[in-house]
């Protein structure tokens, strides 16, 4: 586990730890939300420098704009972080916390 994985793990495991005591089924669904959070940030880092789009050429010299990869899979990150946020059942107050968003 990298540190910054498991830094992004105890901060959401302590905001779970505030209002129940977590069990092992839990522990892994925060695991999983860390690792989706940390994956989104990486993303986040690629289409900051690099844009949501990228220009490509046709076979007959047609210009296409294309999404990038990158940005197709922060999208779908997004979903799932959303699915797992849910999963736990995170209140509102804990939403506000940047690792909720």
């Amino acid at each position: 586990m990298t540190p910054t994985l498991m830094n992004t793990y105890d901060k959401l495991l302590a905001n779970i730890g505030r209002d129940r005591t977590p069990d092992e089924n839990t522990k892994e669904l925060v695991f999983t939300l860390a690792k989706i959070i940390d994956e989104e940030r990486t993303l986040q880092d690629i289409i900051d420098r690099e844009g949501m789009v990228y220009e490509t050429q046709g076979d007959k010299g047609q210009k296409y704009i294309k999404s990038r990869p990158e940005y197709i899979e922060l999208q779908r990150l997004r979903d799932k972080k959303r699915a797992y946020i849910k999963a736990l059942g995170v209140s509102s107050a804990e939403v506000e916390d940047p690792d909720f968003q």
